[in-house]
C-alpha cells in the first residue's frame, strides 16, 4: 500500500491538469482503464512496470509498446510516463482510486453500490439513481450488483448509509416481531 498522501498528490496534480483542459472525467476513465490493464492478467503488466530488477529504458519499452496500443489523452500519457519516470508505478492503483473520490468530491458526485435480487435492468438503475440522489442531495453513480439471498428488493450503500429495502430483512423484521408478541 503507497503512502495515501503520495497517492492524494499525484491525483491531484492530474486532476487539476484535467479541469484545465475541462477533461477531468475522461482523464479519470483512462486511468481507471490503464490500471484495470495493467492489473489483469495476474498484473503482469503492473508488476514489470513496478519492478526495479528491469531497466528504467527497459519499463519505458513496455510503457511505449502498451500505450501505442491504447487510446489515451496526450496528457494522461505523460502523466504514466512521468510516474514511471519517478518510479511511483507501484502506486498507480492508489493514484487512480484517490483521482476517482477527487473527482467525484469535486463534481458532488457519490457511488453506491446497490444489491438486487435479480440483475436490474438500466431503466431500474435509473430509478434507483434518482431516488438515491434525492436522499443525498448528490448526483450518485450506482454499480449494481445482484445476490439471490435478498429474495426482493434492494440494498444500497451510499457512502457510510445503508438503504436496506430487502425481502430477506423485511422477512427477518416480521420474524423478530412476531416472536416478540408470542413471547410477551
Amino acid at each position: 500500500m503507497t503512502d495515501g498522501s503520495l497517492a492524494r498528490r499525484y491525483a491531484k496534480a492530474l486532476l487539476e491538469l484535467g479541469q484545465e483542459a475541462a477533461k477531468a472525467d475522461i482523464f479519470g476513465a483512462q486511468l481507471d482503464a490503464f490500471v484495470r490493464l495493467a492489473l489483469s492478467n495476474g498484473g503482469q503488466l503492473h508488476g514489470v512496470m513496478s519492478n526495479p530488477s528491469f531497466t528504467p529504458s527497459e519499463r519505458r519499452a513496455v510503457l511505449d509498446a502498451v500505450i501505442a496500443r491504447v487510446e489515451l489523452e496526450p496528457m494522461v500519457v505523460n502523466f504514466l510516463k512521468l510516474v514511471l519516470e519517478k518510479d511511483r508505478f507501484a502506486a498507480l492503483p492508489d493514484i487512480a482510486r484517490e483521482y476517482g473520490a477527487l473527482a467525484d468530491a469535486l463534481a458532488n458526485r457519490v457511488r453506491a453500490t446497490v444489491t438486487t435480487a435479480t440483475p436490474a435492468s438500466a431503466a431500474l438503475q435509473r430509478e434507483i439513481a434518482r431516488a438515491l440522489s434525492t436522499a443525498t442531495g448528490k448526483t450518485v453513480v450506482v454499480e449494481a450488483s445482484s445476490d439471490p439471498s435478498l429474495l426482493g428488493g434492494l440494498v444500497a450503500r451510499v457512502g457510510g448509509q445503508v438503504f436496506d429495502a430487502s425481502l430477506r430483512t423485511r422477512l427477518e423484521s416480521l420474524q423478530v416481531a412476531l416472536a416478540t408478541t408470542a413471547l410477551g
